[in-house]
């Protein structure tokens, strides 16, 4: 067990944990060390995503991370794990190995407090939120005075964020040789034109952080250079406020390209969420941080826990800025804050 919250991070991120890797390694790290504080661990959920629920009691708040990241991706300067002017960098060292290596030192010194406490680690966060919907049905979710999710915002309480929706879109051309393309219809010129209508439905410039966003984040099309492609397909990532739900939004898009040769399908949504900005748990991290409650456009896992406990706060270190991005890190002084901010937090809302 690394006795700082700089070594427990950097530990995690030299375990690789991302989408299509296995999790085992980094889910038996964490729950290794929460065992070993002498907390309850229970893994349950899909054997390819399992989650860990660890508790001290079967009440108080409960720290939720994600244990698994994005792919590391190239053009990175500084190696995993590295240390240097007082930040760490790797992937997941933002989003959010970071957070969860506060809630495991947070989790220490609650044991020597003996306080009523959970720990929640998903994976699967990055895709389909298995993990988080498989902890729903446990006391962990169910029985926590609050949740406190610490996805990476610079250490800003967060009450509100937007759902969001993965559609796809499929469009069809006629095949032909390249060299008479007259002959038939290109399937990803086709495409190129839709993209451009749908992006009349996208938010601008300080409206986009509260309004729709629309971006193609996959494209598929075409078998060899010398052939005119007869399909394109590509992955749509959609971002839409509480005031819109995903059914809205799909029927906007279907009207917008009503009459165009295509396809259209929603293969996964997850709704926006939104707490009370008043309420005891973003109050008490508003006072510990001298800072105020804001939104944020991304989505995480409270839309999931919402089900069953809506009383959540969204708060991390790291800055959303370089979450997914080559030379992603944490600054160590957000590190110690969290554990700080964590601690905190449990006291406060502890409930025996």
């Amino acid at each position: 067990m690394a006795e700082s919250v700089v070594e427990t991070l950097i530990d995690m991120i030299l375990i690789r944990s991302e989408e299509r890797e296995s999790k085992d390694e980094i889910v038996k790290y964490a729950s290794d060390w929460l065992k070993d504080l002498g907390m309850e661990v229970d893994i349950v959920g899909d054997k390819r995503y399992p989650a860990i629920c660890a508790y001290n009691g079967i009440r108080g708040v409960a720290l939720s991370g994600h244990l698994d990241t994005v792919p590391i991706g190239d053009r990175w300067t500084k190696d995993q794990g590295e240390m240097s002017e007082g930040k760490i960098y790797g992937r997941g060292a933002a989003d959010m190995k970071g957070g969860c290596a506060a809630m495991l030192h947070a989790a220490k010194a609650l044991m020597a407090d003996d306080l009523d406490f959970y720990l929640l680690f998903t994976t699967d966060e990055e895709d389909l939120m298995t993990g988080a919907n498989a902890l729903i049905r446990t006391h962990g979710a169910k029985n926590a005075s609050a949740i406190v999710i610490g996805e990476p915002t610079n250490l800003r309480p967060v009450y509100k964020e937007k759902g969001v929706a993965r559609v796809g879109l499929k469009a069809y051309g006629k095949a032909s040789h390249a060299s008479m393309p007259w002959l038939g219809e290109n399937a990803i010129m086709t495409m190129s034109r839709l993209l451009d209508k749908l992006g009349a439905l996208n938010a601008e410039g300080r409206e986009a952080e509260e309004g729709l966003t629309m971006n193609a984040t996959t494209i598929k099309g075409g078998d060899m250079y010398n052939v005119i492609p007869d399909e394109c397909e590509v992955d749509l990532d959609v971002r839409f406020p509480a005031t819109m739900n995903a059914h809205d939004m799909f029927s906007s898009i279907m009207a917008t390209l009503k009459g165009e040769d295509c396809e259209l399908a929603l293969l996964h949504e997850f709704p926006a969420f939104q707490t009370d900005p008043e309420s005891a748990l973003v109050r008490a991290a508003t006072a510990f941080l001298n800072e105020e409650p804001m939104a944020v456009p991304y989505a995480t896992e409270a839309a999931v826990y919402a089900k069953v406990n809506p009383n959540i706060l969204i708060c991390g270190p790291g800055d959303t800025d370089v979450a997914h991005t080559a030379d992603e890190f944490v600054e160590t002084s957000q590190l110690e804050h969290a554990v700080k901010l964590y601690l905190h937090l449990a006291r406060s809302l502890a409930q025996g």
